[in-house]
């Protein structure tokens, strides 16, 4: 198996999580700053260095009926220009919810909401995000 990277995309921040080498479990790995670092070039950086053969990003699905939001025509912009600079291929998956279900996880763990708390949870939400696709990967038989 290869490694994966999930993406949390956002105007402000960027949550990245990677996964493990076998690419079965994912762990929350940085927020990029948009105003301070272009986020296509970071996470072609982070791909490069981590060896990731996959990314999974985040697609805004609208609650009531399932359709892309407004703001998915912005994720699947970045995506066209994260694709053309990364080369690796990149693979959508519904985004809603990850942001409640990745703060339910840090209250869980002791979180206390804070001045670093957006990142912390955008980092989350893209860790959920990838998990969630990692766990709907067929696997491999057993011996």
């Amino acid at each position: 198996m290869a490694r994966w990277l999930g993406i949390d995309w956002g105007g402000r921040r960027v949550g990245v999580a990677l996964s493990d080498q076998e690419g079965r479990m994912a762990y929350g790995y940085c927020t990029i700053d948009v105003a301070k670092q272009d986020p296509v070039t970071e996470i072609a950086r982070i791909c490069d260095d981590e060896d990731v053969k996959n990314i999974v990003l985040g697609l805004p699905l609208r609650s009531d009926n399932d359709q892309e939001s407004e703001t998915a025509k912005s994720v699947r912009a970045f995506a066209e220009s994260l694709g053309a600079k990364a080369r690796i291929p990149i693979h959508f998956e519904d985004e809603r919810f990850t942001s409640f279900a990745a703060e339910q996880d840090l209250k869980a763990a002791g979180w206390k909401p804070g001045k670093d708390s957006k990142a912390l949870v955008d980092k989350a939400a893209a860790k959920v995000l990838l998990q969630d696709f990692l766990d709907k990967l067929p696997r491999e038989a057993a011996p």
